[in-house]
């Protein structure tokens, strides 16, 4: 147990701890990009109805049956994950620099000369933190279109409300530059993980890092261009008619409400003295 936590508070544990969750969140941003993919379908109502299939099936995934949905349970490990990373990030910063008593090192071990994404990595890391929370502020609180789905049943339309985020040219333009952020950030965080994770040699890491720089640079330019994609159809006409006709389910959703709400009302059987047990319908 000792080892343990000795390995957790020591500077290489926390840089290979950082290095893993970095590494998991890699592969979450890239798995994200390509579901993303759905967006360059010009044809709206073939890409309203394949993004929100889409969307349902990974709010309603649940194979083992939890009591919870088991996205809330994914968007836990990726929050406490990505917490964690920018906890260890922002503490080996001032450690360091307390170390050297701070004084900047102006040059990489490893490569000689610092690169401007090394010198800015926990600068660009804040700013992904700050941009991640209103992305996610917009996407989950942002204007609830409806939609009627293969199964007949009207739920919420995400494709709209996506594609509806980039109708604004301003925060199209600030999402585009944030895609050159991460993109940058990425460029230097994945051959500085496998460094961490002792994958360090002559013949394997020039391999690595033109690895980490397509990798960084695949994920920015797929990105931006989806949210190209997305500003431009959420200007076309054929989106504004989908728009209306969410609106236009707007009382039989209310109605919808109003019947789930009834057959969840209890009834009341009385008991002894004045206590009273209530019982679900549903049950």
């Amino acid at each position: 147990m000792k080892w343990i936590i000795t390995y957790l508070t020591s500077s290489i544990g926390k840089k290979q701890i950082m290095g893993c969750t970095g590494a998991f969140l890699a592969l979450f941003i890239f798995g994200h990009m390509c579901g993303n993919f759905q967006l360059l379908n010009f044809d709206q109502a073939s890409a309203q109805a394949s993004y929100n299939a889409y969307t349902e099936f990974l709010t309603g995934f649940n194979p083992l049956h939890f009591p919870v949905k088991m996205i809330y349970l994914i968007e836990l490990v990726l929050v406490g994950a990505f917490a964690l990373h920018i906890f260890l990030a922002v503490k080996l910063k001032i450690e360091n620099k307390k170390a050297r008593g701070g004084i900047e090192y102006e040059v990489n071990a490893r490569k000689g000369k610092k690169t401007f994404a090394t010198f800015t990595m926990i600068w660009s890391g804040l700013f992904i933190l700050g941009f991640l929370v209103q992305h996610l502020m917009m996407l989950k609180f942002g204007e609830h279109y409806l939609y009627v789905n293969a199964e007949g049943e009207i739920v919420r339309d995400m494709w709209l409300t996506t594609i509806q985020m980039f109708a604004n040219p301003g925060w199209a333009a600030f999402y585009v530059v944030s895609m050159f952020v991460i993109g940058l950030h990425l460029f230097h965080a994945i051959s500085s993980a496998f460094q961490t994770m002792g994958i360090a040699h002559q013949k394997w890491t020039p391999i690595i890092d033109i690895a980490g720089i397509a990798y960084s640079v695949i994920v920015a330019l797929g990105f931006g261009i989806t949210a190209v994609a997305a500003f431009y159809l959420a200007n076309q006409p054929g989106t504004q008619a989908l728009i209306e006709k969410s609106r236009s389910l707007q009382p039989q959703y209310e109605q919808m409400k109003l019947e789930k709400a009834a057959k969840k009302a209890s009834f009341v059987i009385p008991s002894v003295g004045e206590v009273q047990v209530s019982f679900n319908a549903e049950i």
